[in-house]
This record gives C-alpha cells, sequence and structure tokens, in this order.
C-alpha cells in the first residue's frame, strides 16, 4: 500500500524546516551540484546559485497542491539550477536525486526525519572532497591563492548548513511554546 498522501497538503513550520535542511544536505552532496559549485562553472556566484536551487525546490514542495505529481517539475528545477551552474548531468543522478527529494518531501509529511538525521551525522563526520577540473583554457593558479579559496567555500557551505539547523531549532522551540501556552 502506497502511503504517499493525495490530495492538497500544507507542510507546518517544523515540516518545512527539516525540510529544507535535508534538501540542503542532499543538493550539496549531489556530485553534479557539488562539483559545479566547487569549480565555480556557474561563476563567482555558484554557491548562490545552488543556494537558490534549494530554496526553488523547498518552494516547489510548498506550494505542490498534488503530492503525487511531484516528479517532472521537481526535475525540471533541479535540471535548470544545473544549466545555471552551466552543468549537465546526464548519468541518471538527475531523476536518482529527483527521487531521493520525493522521497524525503513524503517522509517530513509523515514526520519521519530519520532521514536528514542520517544525513546530519555523516555530513559532520566527512568534509566534501573537492574535484578540481580544468577546461584547458585556465592559466596557472598560485596554489595558495587556490587553497584560499577552498577553505572560502567550504565556511560558506557550512555557514548555510549551520544556519538551517538553527533555523530548525527555533521553530521547533517556537512549536513547543506556542504548544506549551494553549
Amino acid at each position: 500500500m502506497d502511503s504517499r498522501p493525495s490530495g492538497p497538503v500544507v507542510l507546518t513550520v517544523d515540516e518545512k524546516a527539516v525540510l529544507n535542511e535535508g534538501i540542503g544536505l542532499i543538493l550539496s552532496r549531489w556530485t553534479a551540484m557539488r562539483a559545479a559549485v566547487d569549480n565555480g562553472w556557474g561563476g563567482r556566484d555558484s554557491h548562490l546559485k545552488a543556494e537558490l536551487t534549494v530554496s526553488n525546490v523547498l518552494d516547489y514542495f510548498i506550494r505542490l497542491k498534488d503530492p503525487t505529481m511531484g516528479f517532472d517539475g521537481l526535475t525540471d528545477i533541479l535540471e535548470n539550477g544545473l544549466n545555471e551552474l552551466n552543468t549537465l548531468a546526464d548519468d541518471g543522478s538527475l531523476e536518482e536525486v529527483t527521487e531521493t527529494l520525493l522521497d524525503l518531501y513524503y517522509e517530513c509529511l509523515e514526520g519521519n526525519y530519520q532521514r536528514v538525521e542520517k544525513l546530519r551525522v555523516t555530513s559532520s563526520q566527512t568534509s566534501a572532497k573537492v574535484v578540481k577540473v580544468s577546461n584547458g583554457n585556465d592559466e596557472d593558479e598560485d596554489d595558495e591563492e587556490s587553497d584560499d579559496e577552498d577553505d572560502d567555500e567550504d565556511t560558506e557551505m557550512s555557514n548555510v548548513l549551520m544556519f538551517n539547523v538553527i533555523c530548525f531549532i527555533i521553530k521547533s522551540y517556537q512549536t513547543i511554546i506556542i504548544k506549551n501556552k494553549i
């Protein structure tokens, strides 16, 4: 029996916070997107373009009227996000990430946050491996400058993840306070 909801769904504040964090964690692990951001294929603001994709995915889920019809629209959002980063995913990962995000969405609707918990744990245990790819037109760069840029990008991504965690905690406490006042 399929436990996926049918009909209009409204996400709670907690579900939105966890869903947003999960989307960010999943997309930050997607090899195509991570390589594009790490290597600046979308320009200097590649990390901002990736963050915008996270936001667009969350907005899509918030506005989704029929959760059973989410695949094509979500695939389009992810593909557009990669296009902004001048990247194509012709390895089947686009569909795989779409399915993973939809599963996350359905789990959050059921109050099941285990996937996000696992992503948090593995995220804190491992550091992303930076893949540096040259298109042959790059001039020689100073290794020290490159290392500084990598550190800046790691710090920025850590800040985004920390922000998402803090937002989730604040929303959780707000919910607890509201429930206790009633």
